[in-house]
């Protein structure tokens, strides 16, 4: 393994937000390469993440991508956890649209936010989980300075695009990129503030 980015320790004690949901609160913490990586690599070889998170393949592969990814200013990445316990129930990259190929479809305004969310392998299955995971990552976006969040699920992904509609994103149209095609989906802050 290559040398660890500095301040990685630091990042497995950060919680960046916590919020409480009925029964259960979650802790949304920086993505650590020695803490997730070896679950993240697990999850991302799964069937159920091949297909539309396209990030299957090496550790070493996933460990470098995370290590540039984090480096590079694009965006970064944020884990689930329930308070109390070591093993993550979710993932979020979020990443600057104009930095992407997604700001070429529409009218990137500055403090929009790209996200892409991958869920754990459910080990003790909890109803409206994945819903309140995205409301827990989008409100820490939120109150970090995001004025919009843009999603853009594959246009297979049944799943996904429901998700989406049910936490307030609004359909914009279809998009096609260079490794699919998807929707575009846009929550306002202040739309999403209304909800809840």
């Amino acid at each position: 393994m290559r040398s660890i980015v500095p301040f990685d320790e630091l990042k497995r004690a950060t919680i960046l937000h916590v919020q409480q949901f009925s029964g259960y609160a979650l802790e949304v913490r920086p993505l650590s390469l020695t803490r997730d990586i070896p679950m993240l690599h697990k999850w991302v070889n799964m069937e159920y993440a091949k297909t539309f998170w396209q990030m299957d393949g090496s550790y070493k592969k996933l460990y470098n991508h995370y290590e540039q990814f984090l480096a590079s200013g694009f965006g970064g990445s944020l884990m689930f956890f329930y308070p109390g316990n070591p093993l993550p129930v979710a993932q979020m990259d979020y990443y600057n649209p104009k930095l992407d190929e997604v700001g070429s479809m529409y009218e990137v305004q500055e403090d929009d936010i790209g996200i892409h969310l991958l869920m754990g392998p459910p080990t003790n299955p909890v109803s409206g989980l994945t819903t309140n995971v995205m409301i827990c990552g989008i409100s820490y976006l939120f109150v970090s300075g995001a004025k919009r969040i843009i999603g853009e699920p594959d246009a297979n992904n049944k799943n996904a695009n429901q998700l989406v509609k049910r936490v307030g994103f609004q359909f914009m149209k279809p998009i096609t990129l260079s490794y699919k095609t998807a929707n575009l989906y846009i929550l306002e802050k202040t739309e999403f503030l209304k909800r809840l």
